[in-house]
């Protein structure tokens, strides 16, 4: 009997903390796609807000108008790259340490975040991006709801066209189920 009672008590010292894990409510990682996405020229496509890493493409397609991507780098990780297509240009590539920010421009070139916590605005049209983290976006498409201006998806939901209006703030995160 004693070594049952020792048994039992070992056992339930060992699911007190899966347990607490479980009922723990946090927030996983989440996804963010937009394809082919387009708004007016000085309005972001996307504005977000993620402690994870995003991805991202923009090509105006047009030599008349340039695309611009802002990046706050809150932790001053520095993991900020970007590159131009064959048929690309990046015309500008400008830091401000003490500001902590990066500004791109260019048309039909690509860009990272990575790994840290950072705040991107997107101006421009043919914007695709992926990021996966945890965070806060808005988007805003073309305001004439006939002009093609790309899709969006969350967190691996349906895939919806960009609003016409800058939207509310939407999170990037996955909740974390509970087994209870």
């Amino acid at each position: 009997m004693r070594r049952l009672a020792l048994f039992a008590l070992s056992a339930v010292a060992l699911a007190l903390p899966a347990a607490a894990w479980a009922i723990h409510d946090t927030a996983g990682d989440g996804t963010l796609v937009v394809k082919g996405g387009s708004a007016p020229r000085g309005l972001p496509v996307v504005t977000l807000s993620i402690d994870g890493t995003a991805i991202g493409h923009v090509s105006t397609g047009s030599p008349d108008q340039l695309d611009t991507v802002v990046i706050y780098d809150a932790n001053n990780t520095n993991n900020i790259g970007a590159s131009s297509t064959t048929n690309g240009v990046l015309l500008s590539r400008t830091s401000n340490p003490k500001a902590q920010k990066t500004k791109l421009v260019g048309s039909d070139f690509r860009f990272r975040a990575a790994g840290g916590v950072y705040k991107i605005w997107v101006y421009g049209s043919g914007v695709d991006l992926f990021a996966v983290g945890n965070g806060m976006v808005t988007l805003e498409g073309m305001p004439d709801g006939s002009t093609p201006d790309g899709w969006y998806s969350i967190n691996g939901a349906d895939r919806h066209s960009l609003p016409t209006a800058p939207s509310d703030l939407l999170p990037v995160a996955l909740p974390v189920s509970s087994n209870g």
